[in-house]
């Protein structure tokens, strides 16, 4: 493989795992298929190379249908970071995350190792070794490259998992990709099952996603190229980037606000169509607080506390939002209307 940063890499890789026994890899809260798929490809790495026992560890919920037919498919086991013995692991690595990034629960008194990361850096990565690419459209392609200069095989199901996660985090290679990205792609896609990919990608639907659709529909206001929703009170916190991502896509739209109460947070996605829309940016000015919100160029997201907060105070801070949210796209006073 003609990557020699990548040989580099595993050179710094082979001098942390060679003297480790057990390894946790750390993904983030509420974790989508390119955080699951790359987790499983770092373990096989360090299954296959170093032969080191490894688990994966998460927190929240896996609440979107076709992310939990990637977990059963596949046999992705995952552990709840509640239930995790720390002392038990002598190296931490973190997956589609970063120490203190807000969108994790890596206590701080944990040392992390290792940081895998394709989102932009918050702040100092806190770690022994960090590999941070924001070229990248998916991290996914990271762990083939990797896989791919270890001269490792690669089973169906791991290359399935891959497939999946860069379908998913690039919209079918549309969103923010670059060539290695489609080398990666077409390398594990090559390697898949594909009755399998099939199974993931259009799972059966629970009567809850529908009661979303509807709610979202009647619920969504727009304004010339915007639209918000706010769901209010959600089942999950992966139903709130869904809806952006649904929204977007009308004809005349072109920047999608998404936001849902999920236990006590206040969930935000944002999406644009605009490759050059700088998503990430205007969702940090949008909350104002980069510890729990971050993003690329076309889509973003995290999160505001809400503990303690009267409803009606969730409600005056929704409407700041929009009212925000069109006033970063120099729209004064904007009229709401219904979307339908």
């Amino acid at each position: 493989m003609k990557n020699p940063a990548v040989k580099k890499n595993m050179n710094k890789i082979d001098k942390l795992f060679q003297k480790a026994d057990h390894v946790l890899i750390v993904v983030h809260t509420n974790p989508d298929p390119d955080a699951m798929a790359s987790a499983f490809a770092l373990r096989h790495i360090l299954l296959k190379k170093y032969n080191v026992e490894t688990s994966i560890g998460y927190s929240g919920t896996i609440g979107r249908a076709e992310n939990q037919a990637l977990v059963k498919e596949i046999g992705i086991y995952m552990k709840q970071i509640s239930k995790i013995n720390w002392e038990k692991y002598d190296c931490i690595a973190m997956v589609d995350t970063q120490p203190g990034s807000g969108n994790n629960v890596l206590p701080e008194d944990v040392q992390c190792h290792l940081v895998l990361d394709h989102h932009p850096v918050i702040r100092k990565v806190n770690a022994e070794l960090s590999f941070i690419d924001k070229d990248l459209g998916v991290l996914a392609t990271m762990l083939i490259e990797w896989i791919r200069a270890l001269e490792l095989e690669i089973s169906p199901d791991l290359a399935t998992a891959l497939v999946y996660a860069i379908n998913s985090e690039t919209q079918y290679l549309k969103r923010e990709v670059n060539q290695r990205d489609i080398d990666a792609y077409l390398y594990v896609y090559m390697r898949a099952n594909l009755r399998k990919l099939a199974r993931i990608e259009f799972p059966a639907l629970p009567k809850s996603y529908f009661s979303s659709v509807s709610k979202a529909l009647n619920k969504a206001k727009s304004y010339r190229n915007l639209v918000i929703v706010h769901m209010g009170s959600t089942k999950s916190a992966e139903i709130v980037p869904e809806m952006a991502d649904f929204l977007v896509r009308h004809e005349r739209i072109s920047w999608a606000l998404s936001t849902g109460r999920f236990k006590d947070r206040l969930v935000i996605s944002l999406r644009s169509r605009n490759t050059k829309a700088q998503a990430g940016k205007l969702v940090r000015n949008l909350v104002r607080n980069s510890k729990t919100v971050g993003g690329h160029d076309t889509y973003a997201g995290g999160y505001v506390d809400i503990t303690g907060m009267k409803e009606n105070d969730v409600s005056i801070m929704e409407n700041t939002m929009s009212k925000n949210f069109a006033e970063l796209h120099n729209y004064e006073n904007p009229i709401w209307k219904s979307l339908l």
